[in-house]
């Protein structure tokens, strides 16, 4: 598989995710924040920042792994 597939294979899963899941990885990730800086940005507690985090890598990998599983039954 191609980089440019992998990057857009994770953009379409990030864009897929829930709103307040999708900032939290926007932030922490694409933007490098802190957790600390992340929930200043977004005005959340920090226990929030962290636990939207997990749930939303957790979510991310399920949709991932999905979407390879797709590829190769049908490739």
């Amino acid at each position: 598989m191609l980089a440019a597939e992998r990057r857009a294979g994770l953009l379409a899963a990030v864009n897929a995710l829930p709103d307040k899941e999708r900032q939290v990885l926007v932030c922490r990730y694409f933007l490098d924040l802190s957790e600390a800086g992340t929930a200043q940005v977004l005005g959340w507690p920090l226990g929030s920042v962290k636990s939207r985090a997990s749930r939303a890598l957790n979510r991310l990998r399920g949709l991932l792994v999905a979407g390879q599983q797709n590829r190769v039954s049908s490739g």
